[in-house]
């Protein structure tokens, strides 16, 4: 399995394709991370490319975005409690509800 060179992109990667896979070939039945709808705490331009951006859950319970999103800024999964799965184009508002997928 082939992966990409720049760290975090590595790390979704894995966790997006390469985890399911390996969890399906030893006989799992649930392979993705279950998704959560949360309340975006910030706000976002959105990017024509589908982008999973690392994000912890704040005290009010709502999603806050590591503030580097670079894909060579590793300390930035560490921070994280998840990724926010946000779909091409897609802008995010303070208040939208995203889909947030827990590690």
């Amino acid at each position: 399995i082939g992966l990409p060179g720049n760290p975090v992109s590595s790390f979704v990667t894995f966790l997006m394709l390469v985890r399911p896979f390996i969890l399906k070939a030893q006989g799992a039945s649930a392979v993705m991370p279950r998704a959560q709808q949360l309340r975006a705490d910030f706000e976002s331009k959105g990017d024509p490319r589908r982008e999973f951006l690392r994000a912890r859950v704040n005290a009010e319970g709502a999603l806050e975005p590591f503030p580097n999103q670079s894909s060579g800024v590793l300390t930035s999964c560490v921070w994280a409690d998840g990724l926010i799965d946000n779909p091409p184009g897609q802008v995010i508002r303070r208040g939208d509800i995203v889909r947030f997928l827990p590690f």
